[in-house]
């Protein structure tokens, strides 16, 4: 797998959006998409950035550019839960875990489902 760079928060609620659609997608759908409002030129910025960093490619169709992505989210959350993982919690998936329990973000429910996948990887030989 490639290593991507990490991308900042404005960037990857572009790429959430991009990710959302179903291949090509026109800058007025992400606009539709996004959360908070972003000006047609500031998101035609951040295509711009994306393109550069390999993240997005566009092609023009008439007068519309449309944009594919060329990292999958899957492969985006990859890279970023190992560097997150490696960062903060020397890699240990244990520390990571027990952070979030600590902090009241993982209830019964989320132990439970974590257990089930533990046990079906192992099942699964792992």
């Amino acid at each position: 797998m490639r290593e991507h760079r990490h991308l900042p928060e404005s960037e990857l609620d572009i790429m959430l959006a991009v990710w959302g659609e179903r291949g090509e997608v026109t800058a007025p759908r992400i606009l539709e998409r996004l959360e908070r409002p972003l000006t047609a030129s500031a998101l035609h910025s951040y295509f711009k950035r994306l393109e550069e960093k390999g993240f997005l490619a566009c092609r023009k169709e008439g007068k519309t550019n449309l944009y594919t992505p060329l990292v999958s989210c899957e492969e985006y959350q990859e890279t970023e839960g190992k560097s997150i993982l490696g960062k903060l919690y020397a890699g240990s998936l244990k520390r990571f875990t027990a952070a979030l329990y600590d902090g009241g973000n993982l209830g019964r429910e989320d132990v439970e489902e974590l257990r089930a996948f533990l046990e079906k990887l192992e099942q699964e030989g792992m």
